[in-house]
């Protein structure tokens, strides 16, 4: 076959025509049209690095590579170097890698290459990555000043508080020594009407050092709002103009009003998800298990089939934000075929994946997920065995681990994560698994005088209810002797869902057998001594949750990459550099 040489870093190379039309658009492009390489024995191409050429080539006679084998900045390189050359196998295979491969240290570098290298789906997944992993990701993994406000300023960043935003940020500026003026950058990325009075104070305990910086001064103006109790608002900094000025300077007021105004709102949303059944004339065992998503305009909606029709006490629980974790059940009562294998959906790809394991048999168990870590306890097991026993299933790896067994053997465990520690209720006591290192058990934390049907972690405190009672009790691990009662619902809760600054809870109520569901509603309950608050509900409904399975919030749509630039912002970043 004939041969071509390609001159690429003043190296040659030598390649069969065939084999480079075979792989390559480009050069099946080149080579079958009436263009003059054709008729050329040496061409010289300049986009592709000499380093991704040796590569390709490797690539194209064995038909396989291994991108594990090279660094980040070698695969930006090559991903550049295929997409010029229109190799769409080798496009889709790099694409392929760098998701798998995302983590917190390299998402942003990852974002890097997808943007350069026109990868449209991995610059969403990359940048989705980056934003709602904020909980772990640390200063040192964002490279400049740019990326910083890109990165905090994002509407989807996912945050509780603008506290540790600022934070971050500060400290970002206290390891690059940028100098107090880029303060304003970094109160620039908040959503200011997020602030409160104590998050302020401490704000201005930790700009001290900077105490004749602008930014300082911001945040001194925005405390003096809040400590008289002013809501933060455009309005509100207008009608208090005369005092900000004498107390402070009329720059220093201008900054606030225009922050106010340019401020961008964060808008992530967690959307509650919950397994719900149609109740019907047929019986629930051939019925189809769907997860519904709940929000206040438009009510409960079907979201995606999780289970197998006969499927029988299998349980979900959110993996992170963005995944739902599908495992454990008996496929028909008492048939002995359990459902071994997990299964994940993500949201934001929108496929399934099935792991191909074999867990231990189960069905009716409660879980957990810790970081990458999916416990799995009680339940009942093959011969309707009630268990005590308990496995730590690695959602990474796709292997798993017996730990020490629960104190009860008990079904449909109520299991919660504090603090990074599973909390799992059994009969008359509250235990937690600690591990630690040589040995595992379960300490017993808290006793309780009803079994616990539903447990959850928020703001502090574990929260537990109970199916057939109206009532919501909560305890602190370490610190309470016993469980306290807080308010009570307008129906038995059935599950929960954690939105970070409020719970919804499903309750429902039920008078004739688990075919019928006679009422169900959604009541929402934000802490701070407040009673819940029922946003929706509905009498003789055909509706029934599925209370042991479970339920989670999780977020559903993808945020955007791009967003419009804010001309304020930009005049602070242009002292650095210019804005991309």
């Amino acid at each position: 076959m004939e041969e071509v040489s390609l001159i690429i870093d003043d190296q040659i190379f030598k390649a069969k025509k065939d084999v480079l039309c075979e792989h390559s658009d480009y050069f099946r492009a080149m080579f079958s049209g009436n263009y003059v390489e054709n008729e050329k024995q040496e061409i010289t191409i300049d986009v592709v690095d000499a380093e991704s050429m040796k590569i390709i080539l490797k690539y194209m006679e064995i038909g396989l590579i291994d991108l594990s084998e090279h660094s980040l900045t070698t695969v930006a390189e090559l991903a550049v170097a295929a997409n010029f050359l229109q190799i769409t196998e080798l496009v889709k295979q790099i694409e392929y890698c760098l998701d798998l491969q995302l983590s917190v240290s390299n998402w942003m570098q990852t974002l890097a290459i997808a943007e350069n290298s026109s990868y449209s789906k991995l610059e969403q997944l990359s940048a989705a990555f980056g934003l709602l992993s904020f909980k772990a990701m640390k200063p040192e993994y964002v490279p400049t000043i740019q990326k910083l406000y890109w990165y905090l300023s994002h509407p989807y960043l996912d945050t509780h508080n603008e506290l540790d935003v600022f934070k971050f940020g500060l400290e970002w500026i206290i390891n690059n020594e940028t100098g107090a003026d880029a303060l304003m950058i970094v109160l620039c990325c908040l959503d200011i009407k997020r602030l409160n009075i104590s998050e302020l104070k401490e704000m201005k305990v930790l700009v001290s050092e900077y105490a004749n910086s602008l930014g300082c001064k911001v945040v001194d103006c925005l405390h003096e709002l809040t400590s008289r109790e002013f809501d933060l608002s455009t309005t509100v900094v207008t009608e208090q103009k005369s005092m900000l000025c004498e107390m402070f300077t009329e720059r220093v007021y201008n900054e606030v009003l225009t922050l106010m105004k340019q401020s961008r709102d964060r808008q992530l949303l967690y959307t509650p998800t919950v397994p719900i059944t149609i109740v019907k004339d047929t019986p629930l065992d051939v019925e189809a298990h769907f997860m519904y998503t709940f929000s206040k305009d438009k009510g409960f909606e079907k979201w995606i089939e999780v289970a197998e029709k006969n499927l029988w006490g299998w349980n979900i629980v959110a993996w992170g934000p963005t995944k739902l974790v599908v495992v454990c059940g008996e496929y028909g009562r008492g048939t002995g075929s359990f459902m071994k294998d997990v299964k994940v959906y993500d949201t934001l790809r929108m496929e399934w994946t099935r792991h191909g394991v074999e867990l231990p048999s189960r069905r009716h168990g409660g879980v957990a997920v810790v970081n990458d870590s999916l416990f799995i306890i009680g339940g009942v097991g093959g011969f309707r065995v009630v268990l005590d026993t308990a496995v730590i299933y690695d959602l990474k790896q796709r292997s798993f681990r017996k730990i020490a067994k629960l104190p009860d053997a008990i079904q449909s465990p109520a299991v919660c994560v504090h603090n990074n520690a599973v909390y799992a209720a059994g009969h008359k006591n509250i235990y937690r698994y600690e591990d630690s290192g040589t040995s595992d058990r379960w300490t017993t934390v808290i006793s309780i005088n009803t079994r616990t049907d539903c447990m959850i972690s928020y703001k502090g405190y574990i929260y537990c209810t109970q199916n057939y009672f109206n009532h919501l009790n909560r305890f602190r691990p370490d610190e309470d002797s016993s469980v306290q009662l807080i308010t009570q619902f307008y129906y038995p809760p059935a599950t929960v869902c954690d939105l970070g600054n409020r719970l919804i809870f499903f309750t429902m109520f039920t008078t004739c057998g688990e075919q019928q569901a006679d009422a169900l509603a959604v009541e929402e309950y934000t802490g701070d001594s407040e009673n819940p608050t029922v946003l929706w509900a509905e009498i003789d409904t055909a509706m029934k949750v599925n209370e042991v399975a479970g339920a989670c919030a999780l977020v559903l749509s993808i945020p955007p990459v791009n967003l419009p630039p804010v001309p304020h912002h930009m005049r602070y970043l242009n002292h650095y550099s210019s804005f991309t």
